[in-house]
């Protein structure tokens, strides 16, 4: 039954999948309702978009007959195109030319006269025109370019199949060997759905086999490594699946979900596979391992899903739609793992996993060991650890404070990416590609009819092209400034506004062209600004946005309303979404966690101690952002949320074992030790895991990706850290102290001490009790005497193999002197109250001491 609902899951998840839409479009990454894209909208009403596709053309004879005409061939075939508007060249730029009656509107350069001027004729032509240089001409006359416009897009794929129709386009006209590259939001979105399908195609099936190794190495059986593949696929396909079925695109953000589904699957089942693996130590079969493994892990699994879905979930309140959907998704996929490997795994290893596994050759074992070295150093050390950790994150903290909300699309590519460079090639002979448009609204229809509201704007736009990151200014003033200079025989002089409403009326009654109406509308009510930036990150389009506002407010536009849009403004947004939504996000996840573990462990107290080991992961993932100049950007911004909801699992294991042993009696140091030696295993094998599989996305050359592996694989070590040192050390300094509403006779009592009475303990290994897993429980014995350092013959715990002992039908058995007590039918359970109880506590455990009711 387990096997077909598996084949279920992953046949529903699977056909759904089918369906993904691939989307990574800048529209997806903004509320419907924000303020810039409502402003968007409105301007796409009355204007055609601001978003532009620039193509770059070099080398011999461009300025030759044969060169433009076959750039003229592109341009109409390319205007013809179904997402495509407009294309702009030397040939279709309209050119307002003065005519013995007034002046015409024609292109600069007609394709049905090319032959009747020079080379040189026609690049003078150009090169003089007051709109053509530095868009789509170079200064130096070594680059012409065509600027292609596209109707309204908003997904990915209509940018993708318009740069493929644009190459097609290229290769068809001829003029691929001049043709040295593209730039524009057009060409930054393919790349990013570029990036995000080869990291998808590269890392996920990579993070998969790696993490199946490394399960196999930790694990030491190759069945339940198989079974664990199977239960990735049942949670990692019904979860992007129901991405597809919601009907929510797959983004660079929810592009890290399946490695991360991937390597929480493995997580999970290693806390399960390691309480198998010591229920195999202590002798228990098969069904009753499985049994045990349960009954340890299900209940802190079921928390870890509480936690680390809170962590996920509060990603909700992020007004980034993405990060959002990776939230709920993600945490719909926490779920899938907890049904999956506490319902779906267990029926599967009865039925076919029925050998015994290794345990101290096994990666497990050596994990369980290291475990319990580092708790035990920080027991015997605990100010020295707790100091030491306070002091480091003191020392550490300046950097803390560097870290730096950006965004730069660029900046998500290494400077020899092909859009970096020829981003770079092209904003060095052109223009910068970033735009802004700015919007004039007047107070009624023909209010921008107006010569002093014209000059008003005109002062305005005059300023704009002098800050720094403005390469280009163009508005409805440039044209009339054009009509009013050729009405003048083209006299330099008369490059300027008209001199009065009556002039204005009659130029624009004359002018029959069609780039006015792109930059004011007919009622001409409403004008825009077009910018174009040679800055592309938001700190750096904030600046300017904000300085625009500035000057506005100190010398506002008379009867002009005036306003902020375009690409530039919806991506300058990003900041304060950032910012707002990682303060709320990690606010969120920390009440939600401290709440779940306040009702976990029935006290505010021992959730504060578990919470703030799981505080210094976050603390020196911003430390390595500061040190670094990683800015907090759309993929880091999940960063936080994430790696508190998953480092919280692992404490919730070794909180839950330390606190069950001292319910049943432990001194709490043996309780600490022996909860970190036990659960320690799985904890580090979840962590080698997770942070291998985190860190293999730093080698990503896609710049969000990279980050992402990185930092959360540094904060997961750091968590790591923090929870077998300084965990300890806070237990039992807390333990010290005594619990909250202890009295004060409570809390001066000391704890039991370790060792502080002599004992010796015969161990049965006749044949009988052999048998009867007698030396599974001799080598658990021996291993705590050791590691507890139980062996000083004057104070500690002796311990000899002895033959039989009386009572063989109740193996395995052992007997502890002074006292003379039998204990019977001992499990690794049962030795381990024994030690704890008995040879720490000077307690005899009195459930397994012989007695006449179970001798008889």
């Amino acid at each position: 039954m387990a096997l077909l609902i598996m084949g279920a899951l992953q046949a529903v998840g699977g056909f759904f999948a089918l369906g993904l839409h691939l989307n990574n479009a800048p529209e997806v990454y903004y509320p419907s309702d924000a303020p810039a894209v409502l402003l968007r909208d409105e301007l796409r009403r009355e204007f055609p978009s601001d978003e532009v596709l620039t193509v770059l053309f070099q080398g011999d004879k461009l300025y030759s007959a044969g060169f433009l005409k076959r750039l003229d061939a592109l341009a109409g075939a390319l205007e013809g195109h179904p997402l495509v508007d407009r294309v702009t060249t030397v040939t279709t730029l309209e050119k307002i030319s003065g005519t013995d009656d007034g002046f015409s509107v024609a292109p600069l350069l007609e394709s049905s006269r090319l032959k009747d001027a020079s080379s040189d004729e026609l690049r003078r032509r150009v090169l003089e025109d007051r709109f053509a240089p530095d868009t789509l001409a170079s200064s130096d006359g070594t680059s012409l370019a065509i600027a292609v416009r596209p109707k309204p897009l908003t997904d990915s794929a209509q940018r993708l199949a318009l740069k493929t129709a644009v190459a097609a386009a290229i290769d068809e006209a001829g003029l691929r060997p001049w043709f040295v590259g593209d730039a524009g939001p057009v060409s930054m979105d393919v790349a990013q759905l570029e990036s995000v399908l080869d990291d998808s195609l590269s890392f996920v099936p990579l993070t998969v086999a790696i993490g199946l190794l490394l399960l196999w190495w930790v694990v030491g059986r190759v069945r339940p490594v198989l079974i664990g593949a199977m239960a990735m696929s049942s949670v990692v396909l019904p979860t992007i699946g129901a991405i597809a079925a919601s009907g929510q695109p797959y983004t660079m953000a929810t592009a890290i979900l399946p490695s991360l589904l991937a390597a929480y699957t493995l997580a999970t089942l290693l806390h399960f596979y390691a309480g198998v693996q010591r229920a195999h130590a202590a002798g228990l079969r098969r069904n009753r391992s499985i049994d045990r493994a349960l009954t340890e892990t299900r209940k802190p699994g079921a928390y870890n899903v509480l936690t680390t879905g809170a962590g996920l979930l509060s990603l909700l309140l992020v007004p980034i739609p993405p990060v959002q959907v990776f939230g709920v998704a993600g945490a719909f996929g926490t779920v899938l793992v907890f049904v999956t490997v506490f319902f779906l795994v267990p029926p599967m290893l009865r039925r076919w996993d029925t050998q015994r596994w290794p345990s101290r050759s096994s990666g497990m074992g050596r994990f369980g060991r290291l475990a319990s070295r580092l708790a035990l150093f920080s027991l015997r050390h605990p100010k020295a650890v707790i100091g030491g950790a306070i002091v480091l994150c003191v020392a550490s903290f300046p950097l803390a404070t560097q870290v730096r909300v950006e965004s730069d699309i660029l900046a998500f590519f290494k400077p020899d990416h092909p859009l970096s460079t020829q981003t770079e090639l092209i904003e060095s002979k052109l223009s910068g590609v970033t735009s802004l448009e700015i919007s004039l609204t007047g107070s009624g229809r023909d209010s921008l009819k107006n010569v002093d509201s014209l000059r008003s704007i005109s002062d305005f736009q005059q300023w704009l092209e002098q800050q720094p990151e403005v390469d280009r200014a163009v508005s409805m003033v440039d044209l009339i400034e054009e009509m009013h200079w050729a009405m003048n025989d083209e006299q330099a002089a008369f490059r300027a506004l008209p001199g009065n409403d009556r002039l204005l009326s009659q130029y624009l009654l004359v002018y029959d062209g069609r780039d006015l109406y792109e930059l004011v509308n007919r009622d001409f009510q409403r004008a825009r600004i077009v910018l174009s930036l040679n800055v592309h990150g938001t700190q750096g389009i904030s600046q300017v946005i904000e300085r625009i506002r500035e000057r506005n407010k100190a010398q506002p536009l008379p009867g002009v309303e005036m306003d902020i849009g375009g690409h530039g403004r919806l991506f300058a947004d990003q900041v304060d979404l950032l910012v707002q939504g990682q303060l709320n996000s990690f606010a969120g996840a920390f009440l939600q966690i401290f709440i779940l573990m306040t009702l976990l462990w029935r006290s505010p107290v021992a959730a504060a101690l578990c919470i703030v080991p799981n505080l210094a992961p976050l603390f020196f993932v911003f430390v390595l952002m500061g040190a670094t100049g990683i800015p907090l950007d759309l993929a880091t911004v999940m960063i936080a949320s994430l790696v508190l909801g998953i480092t919280i699992d692992d404490t919730i294991h070794l909180y839950h074992g330390y606190r069950n042993r001292l319910k049943a009696g432990a001194a709490p140091v043996f309780a600490i030790a022996r909860s970190f030696e036990s659960s320690g295993r799985a904890v580090l094998a979840t962590s080698l895991l997770l942070i291998a599989q985190f860190a293999l996305l730093a080698a990503s050359d896609f710049i969000p990706t990279s980050n992402f592996g990185l930092l959360t694989a540094v904060g997961l070590a750091a968590g790591q850290l923090f929870e077998l040192l300084v965990l300890p050390a806070l237990l039992l300094v807390a333990r010290r102290r005594g619990p909250a509403g202890a009295s004060p006779e409570k809390r001066a009592a000391p704890a039991p001490a370790i060792a502080i009475q002599q004992r010796r303990v015969l161990v049965c290994r006749g044949r009988t009790c052999n048998q009867a897993g007698a030396a599974a429980v001799w080598r658990r014995l021996r291993d705590e005497r050791r590691r507890l350092d139980l062996h000083d013959p004057a104070t500690g715990v002796l311990i000899t193999k002895t033959s039989c002992l009386g009572p063989c039908r109740l193996g395995p058995v052992l007997q502890v002197f002074p006292e003379g007590v039998y204990y019977c039918r001992v499990d690794e359970a049962g030795i381990d109250r024994v030690i704890g109880e008995h040879l720490v506590g000077g307690r005899v455990v009195g459930e397994l001491a012989l007695s006449p009711e179970r001798s008889a």
